[in-house]
């Protein structure tokens, strides 16, 4: 097998690396996967690099480094290299790399998946013999993965003196009651005013504030705009990161970042779930979920939003179809949501 690591190491060198901070480009995360990565599949197909790159769409520089790396383009977002293995340059709207990880946990931890895997790839190929398993990738995911980087932060964060609470796609998990896709990240909500108390709740976490595109060393405070602090811990299970938000609770009230006329009481935004982890409430959730002026929900959105629909209640749906209806007027969940 071609030496991966080394040809992952050659990527943040030639592309740049975007955990050096004060870049606005480069590699943000790149790893092992694909069926050929496999042991038992290894004769099956070339092994890859899940390659997370800033911008999503290579720029014309950043394919000319590629091509200077020996990589040759095949269809869309992949690259061959001539050593053996392949490139492909993730979608970050899709969860593509999240499930792919979570298919490749499978076929390492479960020998009966690997023959299963090849059976589907000999009828049909990749892509069908990866829709095949992914079913069981995800129950598998649940079973071994759950909620265990919500656990890991809300130990580091239990000294925190202010209410933080679950968000993003988590926090429909934990409203479901179990896992239901895999995650590339955890998102986290912070009261603003509680930031200062993070350097030292975080102690052994690399903590870094995005600050117009551009990574810095978190030193608070963090003054708005900026509202974002990716916090990483090497023993943070299965996600990459801890997406830290700052959040405008004041007046015991949850504030929309985009639009702080809607609030929320924070006794209704803020639910509890499975192992006492604090969720912000669904309906919320699916409203940034929706997406911003000019920007359509992406796809793992979407899916989020058909999958959590019919757990919504009546006065659930009514709130988010009010919020869509003054911020994103015209949006297709709101005839979704039903008539007033």
């Amino acid at each position: 097998m071609p030496d991966l690591d080394m040809a992952a190491a050659d990527l943040r060198r030639a592309l740049g690396n975007f955990l050096e901070r004060d870049r606005p480009d480069g590699v943000f995360h790149v790893q092992v996967g694909g069926p050929g990565s496999v042991p038992a599949l290894a004769d099956l197909d070339a092994p890859e690099l899940h390659l997370d790159l800033l911008p999503e769409v290579p720029t014309d520089a950043q394919r000319a480094a590629l091509g200077a790396l020996g990589y040759v383009p095949e269809s869309g977002q992949t690259w061959r290299h001539p050593a053996g293995h392949r490139l492909v340059v993730c979608d970050h709207s899709t969860g593509w790399r999240a499930a792919q990880a979570a298919l490749r946990r499978l076929l390492l931890d479960d020998s009966r998946a690997a023959p299963e895997y090849r059976r589907a790839y000999g009828r049909e190929g990749r892509t069908a013999a990866d829709d095949a398993l992914l079913p069981a990738a995800l129950a598998h995911y649940a079973r071994t993965v759950a909620f265990s980087p919500l656990q890991f932060a809300a130990h580091a964060l239990a000294g925190l003196d202010a209410p933080w609470t679950v968000a993003g796609g988590y926090a429909l998990d934990l409203h479901a009651g179990h896992v239901t896709r895999a995650h590339d990240d955890i998102d986290i909500e912070i009261p603003r005013e509680a930031q200062g108390q993070l350097p030292d709740l975080l102690r052994g976490w690399r903590l870094d504030a995005s600050v117009r595109g551009t990574y810095q060393p978190f030193r608070p405070p963090l003054e708005p705009p900026s509202h974002q602090i990716h916090a990483r811990h090497p023993d943070l299970p299965a996600v990459l990161m801890a997406d830290l938000m700052l959040t405008d609770l004041s007046g015991g009230l949850w504030h929309y970042r985009r639009d702080p006329a809607i609030t929320r009481p924070l006794a209704e935004a803020r639910r509890v779930g499975p192992h006492g982890l604090p969720y912000l409430a669904p309906e919320i959730v699916l409203l940034f979920k929706a997406g911003s002026a000019g920007r359509e929900p992406r796809s793992k959105d979407q899916s989020d939003f058909e999958r959590v629909l019919p757990m919504l209640d009546t006065a659930a749906r009514a709130w988010l179809r009010g919020a869509l209806e003054r911020t994103r007027p015209g949006h297709g969940w709101v005839e979704a949501l039903g008539g007033k």
